[in-house]
């Protein structure tokens, strides 16, 4: 949808006009609720703030959930689920998402309603219902039934996500109900997702449902709704329908990918790939780790689409500039000799750091910001590896989508809910689909690059390889695989990759305490939910204590 690229520095700007509003907000009766900023204005404010917080930049949601899942890697304590409410990765994006995000949603809200503006309000309460559900699978209580309430009340509860997840599912159809309503009002441009097409909203709410009914089997039964959904079926249904965030090339104002200004930089980078995702991929294990990459026999072509070698390959003769953990070899500053580190690396650029390692790994004091592997073209928009390595120094695709629900996404969930019999359907031809459909959003974004596509070969040869392993499992098994495979897709997007692993117990995980390395010590359990911010629990006299993340109080309502 091309107006996306056309429009987003309008966009960007429509969000420095509405911060310099906020600036006055002396001007106004509620200062919560300014009644001088336009509909026009709201929604992309709305919009870009959403995708940010919830991709895979410092202030926002994915850049924790994709360390805690093993795709990327941080020397932080991000490195042994050790994130506490006070890391910038959870309040940034409470603070964009609850503060920013979905007050101003609300202000929407309440101007639709009051002009009789359906399409913004339905829009309004399809991201509402979205947001808050993201913000209950990671946080599990937040406030609700008396958020942005200023200045009545400002100091709401936290509400019980049981509580409001049927509340959300209400408002799912409630924002389809107004979407389907005649008006006088159109949206256009303004509309970053969509440019203002309800038939594409709507399928969307119904991608969400499906999302949320998916979320809560374990726990209710949710077949008759999930079947009558499956009936209508009115889906996200291509790569062109995808609900994600294009972005643009401008520098001022800066309306590039968020991930790509931070990873991309010269030198930079913050974070390596984890070589436990990288070994899954590449068919590979060299550490003991669990072994689903073997199980399938075969590379995943999508590797030079997610990664990008900076040294295109490690030599004696192109050594990464200081000593590394996992690389196939470095000069010695010592000895000036060739080590050799990871002998089955050889013949490649990888350059990375193990999880579990922080402030142990011999190698800890060295950077290595022009010689490690970066994330690349698929995830962030960096440069498809063409096997000539170069420094990163902003010389991708700035442009490439924040994904959020994509459809290889919804056939994923499908696959999982008809495994399961919580709705008929063949899970098979499903989970097949979704793998094409994966292949296909890399090929979309590699197409507008202008890199090279993966051709249908390598696709259907990986596919076939996979398939034949599915048919040879049992029932776990294959859902292991629906899940694996959905978890390799969605790169990039970690907030259902968290919420999918919490729900079904895969993919496998790395564990710094069971493979062959000695500086890899896992001294944690992994988290079930995020702390709270702990600046907001600091201000709200009506907010609980802070939780223990790895206690039995802090899972989701939704964890059997």
């Amino acid at each position: 949808m091309s107006f996306r690229f056309h429009k987003i520095i309008a966009a960007f700007a429509c969000l420095t006009l509405l911060s310099c509003e906020k600036d006055f907000l002396d001007i106004n009766d509620d200062p919560s609720n300014p009644l001088d900023v336009s509909l026009e204005l709201l929604l992309p404010s709305v919009q870009l703030d959403m995708a940010g917080s919830l991709g895979t930049s410092t202030a926002g949601l994915s850049q924790i959930t994709s360390t805690y899942m093993h795709q990327l890697v941080q020397r932080s304590n991000q490195n042994d689920y050790g994130v506490q409410g006070t890391d910038s990765g959870v309040q940034s994006p409470w603070l964009v998402l609850y503060t920013r995000a979905l007050a101003d949603n609300e202000n929407i809200i309440k101007k639709a309603t009051e002009q009789e503006a359906w399409p913004y309000l339905g829009m309004a309460q399809a991201m509402k219902a979205y947001t808050y559900s993201i913000m209950v699978d990671l946080w599990g209580d937040v406030p609700y039934s008396e958020a942005h309430q200023a200045p009545q009340n400002l100091l709401p509860k936290y509400d019980q996500g049981e509580a409001i997840y049927p509340q959300l599912l209400t408002l799912l159809d409630e924002a389809k109900a107004n979407l389907e309503k005649e008006s006088i009002f159109e949206v256009g441009d303004e509309d970053l997702f969509y440019g203002g097409d309800t038939d594409l909203w709507i399928k969307f709410i119904n991608s969400v449902k499906l999302k949320l009914y998916n979320q809560i089997r374990l726990v209710d039964d949710v077949t008759a709704e999930v079947d009558a959904l499956i009936t209508e079926d009115n889906f996200i249904s291509s790569e062109a329908e995808d609900f994600e965030m294009e972005y643009g090339t401008s520098v001022g104002p800066d309306n590039r990918n968020p991930g790509y200004v931070q990873e991309w930089a010269p030198g930079t980078a913050n974070y390596y790939i984890s070589p436990y995702f990288y070994e899954i991929m590449a068919n590979l294990n060299t550490f003991n780790h669990p072994d689903y990459g073997g199980k399938i026999d075969v590379t995943d072509p999508r590797i030079p689409y997610y990664f990008y070698n900076q040294i295109g390959e490690v030599s004696q003769s192109s050594s990464p500039e200081n000593p590394c953990s996992y690389c196939y070899g470095y000069i010695d500053p010592n000895t000036e000799e060739f080590v050799i580190k990871v002998p089955a690396l050889q013949g490649t650029g990888m350059v990375s750091v193990f999880a579990f390692s922080l402030n142990i790994d011999p190698n800890e004091g060295y950077g290595q910001g022009s010689s490690q592997t970066v994330a690349g073209l698929y995830p962030l928009g960096g440069k498809y590896d063409d096997g000539e390595g170069g420094t990163s120094n902003f010389n991708g695709y700035p442009q490439t989508p924040q994904r959020l629900l994509n459809y290889y996404a919804v056939k994923f969930i499908q696959a999982e809910l008809f495994l399961s019999n919580t709705a008929t359907g063949d899970a098979r031809l499903t989970f097949r689909d979704a793998m094409r459909a994966s292949f296909a959003k890399v090929n979309e974004i590699a197409e507008t690059a202008g890199a090279p596509v993966i051709t249908t070969t390598a696709r259907d040869n990986y596919i076939n390889a996979v398939l034949a392993a599915y048919d040879a499992a049992d029932d776990a098994g294959k859902l292991e695989h629906i899940m694996t495979q959905k978890w390799i897709a969605s790169f990039g997007w970690g907030v259902d990759m968290y919420t999918d692993f919490r729900r079904t117990g895969f993919p496998l995980l790395f564990d710094g305490n069971t493979d062959n390395l000695s500086f890899t010590i896992r001294t944690k359990e992994f988290p079930f939910a995020y702390p709270w911010p702990t600046n907001n629990l600091a201000v709200n006299s009506n907010a609980p204590a802070q939780k223990v993340v790895t206690s039995n109080e802090a899972k989701p309502f939704w964890m059997k």
